[in-house]
């Protein structure tokens, strides 16, 4: 394969779908393509284009699959009655970038079928081919380059904690606490974590090997690196000899506990919790209280789609908003509902899709503006970003508000 060239041969199909599990090939057979997911996507909803229906995803994904993995595939693949033409594959960058993979499409779909998986799928086949965008690759080469997608090099990131006062290897702690590269961008919220393990009286530390979880290499279709960060943060916190790993971000949550393990087909060694658990699960023991907070009222939600819908992390974030958030506008929908819409998340660090990221944050600004609230909440570090964006851009007037923020307000020993 080459710049500009790809073929489509079983050793592609082979390294693309290493990681599809039985049902996952149940769920992309199972597509109807009827498109009723396309009426939770803000990217289908904004632009209208057949390749942005969630499920068109699928159906190529499924071509590509059943080629070379059913009999009915190859059989039609050697008599030139199955392919995925090249007018076809023209689409395939701008599609698998027009979805965040928030699932919102799965929940919608009668069969549940998982599309927003085949847009990472494409992904993947894209970095493989060199069709990937360049920021996209950008992401990609600082992740198995320097083991942070933002290209935050260890020696900065150890620099960072310590300053914090963060322990940074300290073997022997209850917590190892994994960020991520936007939450290490942010003072304000390393210092609120802090604080927040403080005042629970929870021991922890970071390691100065592990300042990225994975996720963004993983998002962009670089499994391998994706994965290889995965196992490093494993590998770290079995050396220090933790208890438990804790993140705050709801993207690393739900990679670290969930799909990461997934593609490496290996359980996590100890236990992965979002840091919500671990306040809301004190605060059911009566180990500490929580009250509401001094920050800008009225408030409201975005939830994080990453914690939540694909996460399954939903009552000790609802239930620490209606305890600490002041004159708390509770959205009537669950965090995992698909009547949620999901802000443009990490592609607000895909520079190529600048122009569609801001209209598709309009609809997650038009539902949020709609409840109301002075402070919008949030549970990830991306979604934290695609808000002040769209304050910067003069699309929302609201303050953006990181949940570490109102929990070390909130939380009294």
């Amino acid at each position: 394969m080459s710049k500009g060239k790809i073929e489509i041969n079983r050793k592609l199909a082979s390294r693309s779908l290493d990681e599809l599990s039985p049902s996952d090939v149940m769920g992309i057979e199972n597509c109807m393509r009827c498109g009723i997911c396309s009426y939770s996507c803000p990217f289908w909803l904004e632009t209208k284009k057949f390749y942005d229906v969630p499920a068109w995803r699928t159906y190529e994904i499924n071509k590509l699959y059943s080629m070379f993995y059913t009999a009915y595939g190859i059989v039609a693949r050697y008599l030139r009655l199955r392919k995925i033409s090249g007018k076809e594959f023209t689409h395939w960058t701008e599609s698998a970038y027009d979805c965040t993979a928030c699932g919102a499409c799965t929940f919608t779909s009668p069969m549940e079928v998982p599309n927003w998986y085949t847009a990472l799928l494409m992904r993947r086949i894209l970095h493989y081919s060199g069709f990937n965008y360049e920021s996209a690759e950008k992401l990609s080469k600082n992740s198995k380059e320097i083991k942070n997608a933002l290209g935050i090099d260890m020696g900065k990131w150890s620099e960072i904690a310590s300053k914090i006062g963060f322990n940074v290897d300290k073997k022997g702690s209850e917590v190892l606490f994994v960020p991520s590269p936007l939450e290490i961008q942010d003072n304000n919220v390393l210092s609120s974590v802090l604080n927040i393990f403080n005042k629970l009286k929870i021991s922890v530390t970071v390691s100065s090997k592990v300042s990225d979880p994975g996720y963004y290499a993983y998002f962009v279709g670089d499994f391998e690196t994706g994965r290889e960060l995965l196992e490093n943060t494993y590998s770290v916190a079995k050396e220090l000899n933790v208890k438990k790993i804790i993140t705050t971000d709801g993207s690393a949550y739900f990679w670290l506990r969930w799909q990461g393990p997934k593609s490496i087909k290996e359980n996590p060694p100890l236990p992965v919790e979002h840091l919500t658990k671990n306040v809301y699960d004190m605060y059911k023991q009566g180990k500490v209280k929580l009250e509401k907070a001094d920050i800008a009222s009225p408030t409201t939600v975005h939830y994080s789609e990453f914690l939540s819908r694909l996460g399954g992390v939903e009552e000790p974030p609802r239930e620490i908003l209606r305890l600490t958030a002041p004159q708390f506008i509770e959205p009537k929908e669950s965090p995992s509902s698909d009547k949620l819409y999901t802000c443009p998340h990490h592609l607000e660090l895909i520079e190529e899709k600048k122009d569609i990221v801001r209209k598709v944050r309009n609809y997650v600004i038009t539902q949020l503006k709609r409840w109301g609230g002075k402070s919008v909440i949030v549970f990830d570090p991306n979604c934290k970003l695609s808000l002040e964006n769209a304050v910067r851009e003069k699309q929302a007037d609201f303050k953006v508000v990181y949940f570490t923020e109102l929990i070390d307000r909130g939380i009294k020993v």
